[in-house]
């Protein structure tokens, strides 16, 4: 039958069936809402009136039979038969008039308030059934039919379970796992700021175990931070909320990009966020662009890092600097190229300075616009934010031979700066018996050197302490420092820690698709901007080589003068007569030597960037959106970090045994229960693989629950449920 349409809006509290239908449950009465509009009702513990209102609706054309299959939770074939029921014999057909007992004579009373009480504290259907004596069938049909109680039907009017909530989601009519029809027609209408997280019982949640990361998240300062930032995003039913939690959990379950949202299932992810649904890619990335187009990474970023500062000052007495090239696999567009080590491979890059703390954490990043070198970004970027960030102490930079430059040292020494570096270029070797052994416990760790030290003048005037590393080869490794304080040991130990930020490039390479791009748009350049010149680097290399091969000539020719018999050729006219070649080969390799010499003084040290890339235009990837998802990444690998120390404290041995039980644990599914009454939000992991495992996650979880925090946007405290510990 046709229905005329109104506006898509149903009452406050309404159980939304499909975008037109709705169900309202009050005082003891159901009733079902067309549009906004009642159109039947009847007593909650009517059956009869409940089949009769379901033949209605969908007589009506109101809602399908999958629709009040889920939402009354009969079976679609029962519902067909009380509609064939309706139609042959009237009312009168869906009354029933069985024989046999007009009760249940084994679930009692007694047992349904028993298995009510249960469900009502958070008990799962199977811990419930299996304290109350009958099985797990009995109390879902039980809750189906509305006989446990008030908070057991709301418990029971949302599938729990896995295929119910496929099911379910399969339905939407909106779309996969649509649910919340109201609320999304307000936020195309522009009245709804934000949805917010509603949580109703869920068994088996896929990925719920990435609940165990939010109190780190929301301790880091990920959404205060983010709302000081971004304040909030234009209204609809995913907000600046949804989308940080969002992008945060992506990067802990390791999804790389946005696009990978459309191989998971959106139902199961939007349970994290308190939502029927994750949002789809479009929508992802349309608030991406909402957050780039804000321009606000950078004070984002700069929140996060003042308070990580202020709550661990002494993090960042020493700070590990270095960079990260980025490489650009792309035609569309004609980048500077940069030396990519670990491929050995001069490619179209961008680089990114990274700056860790001590133990490796990150604290900020900054993008080079034209891949200038580490020296350049340190004077313009680097020392300026980290003066910022602590004020008027002391920090020392420690960073590889890149950095090197006694004139540099000299120059941030002066400005309350410290420096630790490798020494560049060719030095003596000490003699063996001024080296001495050295052990130690630094960090916990037990440390054995041979080590030797003195103080070298590297400028008239300004002297720096070098330390040096005997190794079993017999090489020695030389470190320079303008810290005169630290034990010798200290200096090393330091110096060749500078690898665990290697290892955190690597790990978010691999872990955290660091090099991955957001997006592929790009930003003019500064043409006139200049930078080291390549031809004159190219012209050194080819100078050297030359060089060499020169020195390879001159000593040929005097060994064979040194073996030049003088019985045969007394005079040096005859030695040259007969060394005519190689002479000539000289001569010529002379010339050429001095050509190239001559070529590169005339070349300047910095050239013009539109004087390299020809006519093509100067453009350089946009640096907004990458820098926030680096910001978040950051963040997200600073929450696992967390979880790691929280679980050392539990017996894991190594840190690379803690990161792989953590994402063990975030990747594990758990029940999502929510517990109005004693304002909780339970989430019940599910068994790991062992049992070592499954006691670490209980001492997790004891962590984190006396943590007691708040799910962002509700009043629902989050308490965590290990599985049990044999």
């Amino acid at each position: 039958m046709p229905t005329q349409t109104h506006l898509p809006v149903q009452p406050t509290g309404a159980e939304e069936i499909n975008a037109v239908l709705a169900i309202v449950r009050n005082n003891g009465q159901v009733a079902y809402v067309a549009y906004g509009i009642p159109v039947f009702t009847h007593a909650e513990s009517d059956a009869v009136g409940q089949r009769l209102a379901a033949v209605q609706m969908m007589e009506l054309g109101l809602a399908r039979r999958e629709d009040l299959s889920g939402a009354l939770h009969l079976d679609r074939s029962t519902l067909t038969r009380h509609s064939r029921k309706v139609r042959t014999e009237g009312v009168l057909g869906v009354v029933q008039n069985k024989r046999g007992p007009k009760g249940a004579h084994r679930f009692t009373a007694e047992k349904r308030a028993r298995a009510a009480q249960l469900l009502d504290q958070g008990s799962s259907i199977r811990q419930a059934a299996g304290q109350v004596g009958v099985t797990e069938g009995t109390i879902r049909r039980t809750l189906r039919r509305g006989e446990l109680g008030r908070a057991a039907r709301r418990q029971a009017s949302l599938p729990s379970g896995p295929s119910e909530r496929s099911q379910r989601a399969a339905r939407g009519a909106g779309g996969v796992a649509v649910q919340r029809h109201t609320e999304r027609a307000l936020a195309r209408m522009g009245q709804l700021q934000e949805a917010a997280p509603q949580f109703v019982a869920a068994e088996a949640v896929r990925y719920g175990g990435a609940l165990l990361a939010l109190p780190a998240m929301l301790a880091l300062g990920l959404l205060e931070a983010g709302e000081q930032a971004y304040g909030s995003l234009k209204n609809g039913f995913y907000g600046l909320r949804a989308t940080l939690l969002m992008l945060t959990f992506m990067a802990l379950l390791r999804l790389r990009t946005p696009e990978q949202l459309q191989g998971h299932p959106p139902g199961e992810l939007g349970v994290l966020l308190g939502l029927d649904r994750a949002p789809e890619v479009k929508t992802l990335r349309r608030k991406l662009w909402e957050l780039t187009a804000r321009q606000q990474a950078a004070r984002f970023s700069r929140q996060l890092t003042q308070r990580w500062v202020s709550e661990n000052a002494q993090a960042v007495g020493l700070l590990y600097v270095d960079g990260h090239v980025r490489p650009y696999h792309g035609t569309t567009h004609k980048l500077p190229k940069a030396w990519v080590a670990r491929r050995r491979l001069c490619m179209p890059a961008t680089t990114d300075i990274w700056v860790n703390q001590q133990d490796a954490q990150p604290l900020f990043v900054v993008s080079a616009e034209a891949n200038d070198n580490l020296l350049a970004m340190l004077r313009r970027e680097i020392l300026p934010q980290v003066r910022e960030l602590v004020g008027e102490r002391r920090v020392t930079l420690a960073f590889d031979r890149e950095g090197w430059s006694p004139k540099f040292f000299q120059e941030v020494f002066a400005q309350g700066f410290d420096v630790l570096t490798y020494r560049k270029g060719a030095y003596a070797q000490w003699p063996k018996r001024v080296f001495r052994t050295v052990e130690a416990i630094i960090d916990g760790r037990k440390v054995s050197y041979q080590l030797a030290e003195r103080s070298i003048r590297v400028l008239p005037g300004f002297r720096m302490r070098e330390v040096r590393r005997l190794c079993e080869n017999d090489h020695q490794t030389s470190i320079v420092t303008t810290r005169t304080d630290w034990p010798i040991e200290a200096v090393a130990y330091r110096m060749f820690e500078r690898w665990t930020q290697e290892n955190f490039f690597r790990y978010m390479r691999q872990h955290f698709a660091l090099d991955a791009l957001v997006n592929y748009q790009v930003e003019p350049a500064d043409p006139e901007r200049t930078i080291p010149n390549p031809e004159r680097k190219a012209l050194a290399k080819e100078l050297r080589a030359s060089r060499a091969a020169l020195q390879e000539l001159e000593q040929a020719y005097g060994q064979k003068a040194r073996a030049n018999p003088e019985a045969q050729r007394p005079t040096m006219r005859g030695f040259k007569i007969a060394q005519a070649k190689l002479n000539r080969q000289l001569r010529e390799a002379q010339a050429k030597c001095e050509q190239l010499r001559a070529r590169f003084a005339q070349l300047p040290k910095r050239v013009a960037l539109n004087a390299l890339l020809d006519d093509a235009e100067i453009v350089r990837l946009a640096p907004e959106a990458k820098h926030l998802t680096d910001t978040i990444k950051m963040l997200a690998f600073r929450a696992e970090t967390a979880l790691v120390r929280c679980l050392t404290l539990s017996g894991v041995r190594t840190e690379d045994d803690g990161r792989a039980l953590v994402r063990e644990m975030l990747l594990s599914s758990a029940d999502i229960v929510p517990q109005a009454a004693q304002q909780r939000l339970l989430v019940r992991i599910h068994s790991l693989a062992n049992p070592r495992h499954n006691r670490a996650l209980a001492k997790l979880c004891e962590t984190l629950n006396a943590l007691e925090f708040r799910y962002p946007g509700s009043d629902l405290t989050l308490a965590y449920e290990p599985p049990p510990v044999a």
